[in-house]
């Protein structure tokens, strides 16, 4: 016949078996229901080990009178709040105290008017991590506080760790980029294809130049390294990576790629308009002398005169405009608000967006500091902008967009259309003169819109997308 142990004996095998300490308590409280100490109930043999005190010391004692370190580590108060509030308790704390300099892990739950708590010595754990950390500090150091993007993922490139710089420079919180891959910044899906290629071949990457997006989907120039942190075969490989953002100096190399080709445009247009200009002058003098010369009955004769006089016009019109395209502006500059300039530009183009059925939307930041603008050549520049928008777009269906805003120290407006859009292999050709798309236009209003702008120091960006549209984000320093 098979003894079955009684519940209590299988009870205090269970407790005595644990590896780690059990103690029940009985709160104790005075007149006012106020607790003011805690019986012992049970305690089980690892719990008396820890402790250094008999069972029979214990149980039927309190603990005020036997571990009174409890009141100055603070865990009474906690106990206290256990069993009125129900709230369980877990923590890891440092206890000094009677013979004790340890640190436990503490759990505890509420039982009848009292609980019963279990704790682990994890001083030798403590140890071993406070030297740890320490050996970390110096790496984390350099991780949290780098200029540079760096990140940490496994090997399919999710995102394990990342730094604060890695934040500020695509504008994701910590764990919305936890969620993505790198494989998801990648602006160019074809980009990170060759990158992936690199990655498996060479189980790294070094110095890859790639666009990448932040959070509002503006592109950011970076430069990407990848390393391999564990090679070891049997380990589960993670890796690290820098990316380093270098969109000013892409931005910079652009601004002195400009001025190098607005120099060179200047030097022609000089050429072309010494050349041009002479034998168009005799030409127009030869012209009137001929006029005065011909009969008047001759058929058709002042129709001719008129084509070559048109002609000679436009001619010398077009030389004026490379002229005027290719030269510095001399600027008048003036403090003034931008949205005031922007909505005196939008008032001329109203009228062609109501005939054209067109929405309108603007949107202006209120609190813009006053920037140095010459009044009148800005409403140039952003005439051109506003009119091609209009003339990208289809009627019944167009709608421009104007917002203002500020940027990291600069005033920033953005011009949307939602036209047709503008090939990539396009977007580096916009600025440079003759360059158009439109049918019988000179290719000269976006040359004199970039030169005005950089006559105030700003800059230009252009985003588009076939049949979606384009933006322009016009910058200018405070």
């Amino acid at each position: 016949m098979v003894n079955i142990p009684n519940t209590e004996s299988l009870l205090t095998s269970v407790l005595n078996s644990a590896p780690y300490g059990i103690m029940t308590f009985k709160s104790i409280r005075n007149k006012e229901g106020v607790i003011e100490d805690f019986e012992f109930l049970t305690v089980n043999k690892s719990a008396v080990q820890m402790v250094s005190i008999a069972a029979d010391e214990l149980v039927g004692n309190t603990m005020m009178n036997k571990l009174p370190g409890n009141k100055d580590a603070g865990l009474f108060d906690k106990y206290c709040d256990v069993v009125n509030t129900g709230n369980p308790l877990s923590l890891d704390q440092h206890y000094e105290g009677e013979h004790f300099d340890n640190w436990f892990r503490i759990q505890a739950e509420k039982l009848e008017d009292g609980f019963v708590v279990s704790f682990l010595d994890i001083t030798e754990f403590k140890g071993r991590t406070v030297a740890l950390e320490r050996s970390e500090s110096r790496y984390k150091k350099l991780f949290y506080e780098s200029m540079d993007a760096i990140f940490i993922a496994n090997n399919e490139l999710l995102f394990l760790e990342i730094n604060d710089a890695m934040v500020n420079i695509f504008g994701y919180t910590i764990d919305q980029l936890r969620a993505i891959t790198l494989k998801d910044l990648f602006k160019d899906e074809n980009d990170f294809l060759r990158f992936n290629q690199e990655f498996y071949k060479h189980d790294k990457v070094e110095e890859f130049e790639a666009e990448l997006v932040s959070s509002n989907n503006k592109p950011v120039h970076c430069v990407i390294n990848l390393i391999n942190l564990s090679p070891d075969e049997d380990r589960i490989n993670s890796y690290q990576g820098v990316i380093k953002d270098i969109s000013r100096k892409k931005r910079a190399d652009q601004e002195i790629l400009w001025a190098e080709k607005l120099s060179m445009t200047g030097k022609i247009a000089r050429s072309i308009a010494h050349e041009v200009r002479n034998p168009l002058t005799n030409l127009s003098l030869a012209l009137e002398q001929l006029k005065d010369e011909v009969p008047e009955e001759v058929e058709d004769a002042e129709l001719y005169f008129n084509i070559i006089k048109r002609n000679a016009d436009r001619i010398g019109t077009l030389v004026t405009e490379l002229l005027d395209s290719s030269k510095p502006k001399s600027l008048q500059l003036k403090e003034q608000p931008l949205n005031e300039v922007v909505k005196e530009t939008v008032a001329l183009v109203a009228d062609r967006i109501k005939l054209q059925n067109m929405k309108m939307n603007e949107s202006y930041d209120a609190d813009l500091p006053d920037i140095a603008l010459d009044h009148d050549q800005i409403k140039i520049a952003l005439l051109n902008i506003f009119i091609n928008a209009i003339e990208a777009m289809k009627p019944d269906r167009g709608e421009l967009s104007i917002s203002t805003y500020k940027e990291e120290g600069s005033v920033v407006l953005a011009v949307t259309d939602n036209g047709k859009g503008i090939p990539k292999e396009n977007l580096g050709k916009l600025f440079e003169p003759f360059f158009t798309a439109k049918k019988g236009g000179m290719g000269l209003g976006l040359t004199t819109f970039q030169n005005i702008i950089q006559s105030h120091l700003g800059s230009v960006k252009v985003t588009s997308e076939l049949g979606l549209g384009t933006t322009f984000y016009i910058s200018f320093p405070q």
